[in-house]
């Protein structure tokens, strides 16, 4: 299995400028446009599945639908705590496939029936994630963050790419999400494989060292 790390980032390496930023804001800031949505859907178009962490996606008023060339939609998996109630935006868009990964199975009130619960515990968040995965065959998954998703599974020598769009903006602002959370014991590496640019857009494509 390969697991793909997929960002927008700032110049100064924010992927947000606070942590409930909607759609709107980003395209304010300058975080996504036509191009980058293209991008993405494109790698959408590529992958068994996705995981991010559910409030990111849930203040975006859903995730983004986007089918295979063989007609599947990607599993997006969720990472949360709490869950979501059943009126939620996370739970929109129904004919993609959904888990939410938490630390404590969680009440059918806050996961539907219908929804796969993968409850990590000791674990860890990004084992957890990665062996429920593997086990239901996923090849080649995206890793969409934010910043405390991306840096457990860096944490856990989980990520082997990364692709990182830099946006034409500065944040500057204390708020700033970054792209990996504080704190790694170690730092990670990578190795530039291409870069290629549309509009203002850079999209740059690494491999991680290890």
């Amino acid at each position: 299995m390969h697991i793909i790390n997929v960002m927008g980032a700032s110049i100064d390496g924010r992927i947000a400028s606070h942590p409930n930023e909607s759609d709107e804001e980003r395209k304010c800031y300058g975080f996504t446009n036509e191009a980058d949505h293209a991008h993405l859907r494109r790698l959408l178009a590529s992958c068994d599945a996705v995981i991010v962490g559910g409030h990111s996606v849930n203040v975006s008023g859903g995730v983004m639908e986007v089918k295979r060339e063989d007609g599947v939609h990607p599993t997006w998996v969720l990472c949360s705590n709490s869950g979501f109630a059943a009126d939620e935006p996370i739970w929109s868009q129904p004919n993609t496939p959904k888990w939410l990964v938490s630390r404590d199975a969680l009440p059918v009130d806050c996961c539907p029936a219908d929804v796969r619960n993968v409850a990590y515990g000791e674990e860890g968040l990004a084992n957890a994630a990665v062996a429920a995965c593997r086990e239901a065959g996923f090849d080649r998954v995206l890793l969409f963050g934010g910043g405390i998703i991306n840096r457990e599974f860096y944490a856990a020598n989980a990520v082997d790419e990364l692709v990182l769009t830099v946006c034409p903006v500065v944040v500057g602002r204390s708020s700033g999400v970054p792209v990996v959370a504080p704190e790694l014991e170690v730092p990670v590496h990578f190795e530039l494989i291409k870069t290629t640019t549309e509009g203002s857009l850079v999209f740059v494509h690494y491999l991680v060292k290890r």
